[in-house]
């Protein structure tokens, strides 16, 4: 049986348990069961739904002022500018105070932190507290306008508004105990995560424009990257769409999030457009109170929106191996390697050499290949090595130093190549 069907048989298991004891419970039990309810779910803040969350508020407010402390103190003693040492910080505070005044959860005790960082970087650990590297500045890619930068603001502030840092975790556990291969399934981990980011990016362009800054902006990030990078993300491990995905779901969202941008003004209706827009909506529970049944409907609510976003994540996970296998497809037609074989390096140690080939008639402008290492025909060790760029029908040599372990074989093979056409 497929892991996505033991999933969902066994949440269905689950579900029917509720049923059979909402037929047989009496107002006690069904006051018992709301209190079951609210102490391992809550309604998400943004959509109203009840969600997985094992946090408290409060809890996620503390654990956050505990982790910044954490790393405000330790930029300090390595000498790293923050704040308002950094030439960026009123830029972005004053655009983060204007997302402020259009955001849910209002009431957390929000700030956002400017680190000195060539990485570029945007982050938050919840509990209305948001990172920002200067890297995200000066570069090709970097951040060109205020809007811009309000795009980066909002989608992290969506991630707090959503509870996604404290909701994450409670999610992946719950799956995991439904199916314990997942326990050992990272992937599985990472597409939980990626369904999270494409809900920030849903959410931050309704914060974008309800403060006053052009919804589209976030989609001339995610194509600078794609232009820039492809759509390789390293590995399938990745926590975010890949850079065309998230173009396409940006472009959408942001069509839909322009009717409400007013430029440079806080849009006047942005109170009752957090609860009803054209992108997302809140919807008010009416179910009937504890022991009439209320307890029971609260806990199949959560059971429900549980597995289906369970079952979403598998689905997410099942694209990201379709890509991984089209993108390796077409690297092995971009990029060859014959004539292999392994002998000393100079320096001593060995090396894998052999001939790099470009069949194509465009320069390859990134690449990235696998290394395997196998004994007794099972992969004991795996790295992944960027490729240098190679001009069109170019045929170079080359030599990897390889790992001083125990080994049978060793191959290399393309699993990701842009050509400078793309």
């Amino acid at each position: 049986m497929k892991r996505s069907q033991t999933v969902w048989l066994s949440i269905i298991g689950l579900i029917m348990a509720v049923v059979l004891l909402m037929l047989s419970a009496c107002a006690s039990v069904d006051k018992g069961m709301m209190s079951v309810s609210n102490a391992i779910s809550s309604p998400d803040p943004v959509t109203g739904e009840r969600q997985i969350n094992l946090v408290s508020e409060q809890e996620e407010i503390n654990k956050a002022e505990e982790i910044t402390k954490q790393i405000l103190t330790e930029a300090r003693n390595k000498g790293i500018k923050i704040d308002g040492d950094t030439e960026y910080y009123d830029r972005v505070v004053t655009v983060f105070n204007q997302l402020q005044k259009v955001v849910h959860r209002k009431h957390l005790p929000w700030e956002i932190h400017v680190i000195a960082s060539e990485v570029q970087n945007a982050f938050t650990i919840g509990g209305g507290k948001v990172f920002l590297s200067t890297g995200m500045f000066g570069s090709d890619i970097g951040l060109k306008t205020d809007d811009e930068l309000a795009a980066v603001i909002s989608h992290e502030m969506a991630h707090v508004a959503a509870r996604h840092t404290s909701e994450g975790t409670g999610k992946r556990a719950i799956a995991k105990l439904a199916d314990k291969d997942l326990r050992k399934d990272a992937m599985f981990d990472a597409s939980f995560t990626t369904i999270q980011e494409d809900e920030a990016d849903k959410y931050s362009v309704i914060y974008s424009a309800l403060a006053g800054y052009d919804p589209t902006a976030g989609i001339m990030i995610w194509k600078r990257l794609h232009n820039a990078l492809g759509s390789y993300a390293g590995d399938m491990l990745y926590d975010h769409p890949l850079n065309d995905d998230r173009t396409h779901n940006m472009e959408g969202y942001a069509k839909e999030a322009q009717q409400y941008y007013i430029s440079g003004k806080i849009n006047p209706d942005h109170e009752s457009l957090l609860i009803n827009n054209a992108v997302f909506s809140y919807r008010t529970s009416e179910n009937p109170e504890a022991g009439k049944g209320g307890g029971v409907l609260a806990l199949l609510e959560t059971t429900v929106n549980t597995a289906n976003e369970v079952l979403e994540a598998k689905l997410e996970e099942i694209n990201r191996q379709n890509k991984q296998l089209e993108q390796e497809k077409l690297a092995a037609s971009r990029l060859f390697f014959r004539d292999l074989k392994i002998d000393y390096a100079q320096g001593g140690g060995k090396g894998l050499f052999g001939l790099a080939i470009n069949p194509s008639m465009h320069e390859i402008k990134q690449a990235f290949v696998l290394v395997e290492y196998k004994s007794g025909g099972l992969v004991v060790l795996s790295e992944k090595l960027p490729w240098s760029a190679m001009i069109p029908h170019e045929k170079k040599q080359f030599g990897i130093v390889l790992k001083q372990i125990q080994y049978d074989s060793v191959s290399i093979r393309p699993i990701y190549v842009q050509l400078s056409e793309e």
